[in-house]
């Protein structure tokens, strides 16, 4: 069954990986776990028994031995609980841990923590994003600034 293409999580994340592409930091290893979407019982048991874990971050990115986990959300959308203990395990771990909502808190997030070179995003969205923080509760709630929008993000074609 093929993926829908107009889900907004999705369209996020395909331009945040046209920008990790393009503007990585060299090392930069970064990749997303496809272990979403539905399964039958069966065969969620035989991915679990193998170690697949319930809500792994949309993004897992690995630089100079640090370890970074981005979930996506599109505006309004919630992470499920499952999410959020996963999150707050990777955290414990030792990971770097945020939720961004829309493109735009996705590239700033990405550009705080020094993984992206230049910036998409323009510099009034950056100094306004809080510390990541362990789980996605409003605390570590990533948006844009009013006023900026999707037409304030630099594009890799120019």
């Amino acid at each position: 069954m093929a993926l829908p293409t107009s889900c907004p999580e999705q369209q996020i994340q395909r331009a945040v990986f046209q920008h990790i592409r393009a503007r990585g930091v060299r090392g930069l290893f970064a990749f997303h776990p496809a272990n979403g979407g539905y399964r039958r019982p069966k065969e969620a048991a035989i991915l679990k028994g193998l170690g697949v874990v319930a809500g792994v971050p949309d993004i897992i990115l690995i630089d100079r031995a640090r370890v970074y986990g981005l979930e996506l959300k599109a505006e309004g959308g919630r992470p499920t609980a499952g999410q959020e203990g996963t999150m707050q395990a990777m955290t414990a771990a030792g990971a770097t841990v945020a939720c961004a909502w829309g493109l735009d808190a996705a590239l700033a997030r990405l550009e705080a923590w020094g993984l992206l070179r230049g910036t998409a995003v323009n510099s009034t969205t950056s100094a306004r994003l809080p510390k990541p923080s362990a789980i996605c509760r409003s605390a570590s709630r990533i948006r844009a600034p009013h006023g900026v929008g999707q037409s304030d993000v630099g594009t890799i074609d120019g």
